[in-house]
């Protein structure tokens, strides 16, 4: 299993974790999962996650004009959102600890 296969499972975390902090758009949450190494393959893969959040009612969007005069979307987390980050961190900690328990009792044995 490489990486970028870990990293899927994660997606909706990092991205609603991204969206805590500031509304953005899709481009600008690729190049903010960049920063940490947490590459996608090209921008296209972010758009089935925002999708995702978006049917899930996870996230609000809101469309603006850019300077070229091109409508851009943008995501907000919503409360409901912000409830459902703080359940997946709890369950992505208490998974975490319980990988590292076994892997350092098999390093034990």
């Amino acid at each position: 299993m490489n990486k970028t296969s870990l990293l899927k499972g994660h997606l909706e975390m990092c991205v609603l974790s991204i969206l805590k902090k500031q509304k953005s758009y899709g481009y600008e949450i690729m190049k903010e999962l960049e920063k940490y190494d947490l590459k996608l393959k090209g921008v296209s893969s972010i758009y089935p996650i925002l999708t995702k959040l978006k049917e899930q009612q996870w996230v609000d969007t809101s469309s603006e004009i850019t300077d070229s005069g091109k409508a851009r979307i943008y995501y907000t987390i919503n409360l409901q959102g912000e409830e459902y980050l703080k359940k997946i961190i709890k369950d992505w900690q208490e998974l975490q600890n319980n990988i590292k328990a076994l892997l350092t009792n098999n390093e034990e044995e």
